[in-house]
């Protein structure tokens, strides 16, 4: 009876740790890699943030763009979406495109 709970808790160890890593990997390692990759091929933008991304800057950049009166021109992309706006003009538009 020993002999199986042993090899029992060893498998489920196992599971775990496989999990865990999986885990890891899909978590930071593979949008690390794919950060650095289109690093390397001209493509900038902001750093990655694990879990919230970039939604403190999206929410304060919203409510900072509803609380201004609104222009009277046909610019309206600043006041409906000004994080997507902000990254064109500070990386360009192929930061917006992957």
């Amino acid at each position: 009876m020993g002999a199986v709970l042993l090899l029992l808790a060893i498998v489920s160890s196992v599971f775990a740790i496989s999990w865990a890593l999986r885990t890891f990997y899909w978590v930071w390692v593979k949008p690390k890699r794919m950060e650095k990759y289109f690093r390397e091929q001209g493509i900038n933008g902001p750093p990655y943030k694990i879990f919230y991304g970039n939604l403190k800057e999206m929410v304060g950049m919203v409510i900072e763009a509803r609380s201004r009166p609104m222009e009277l021109s046909h610019r309206i992309i600043p006041c409906l979406l000004p994080f997507f706006y902000h990254t064109v003009e500070d990386y360009g538009i192929h930061a917006c495109l992957h």
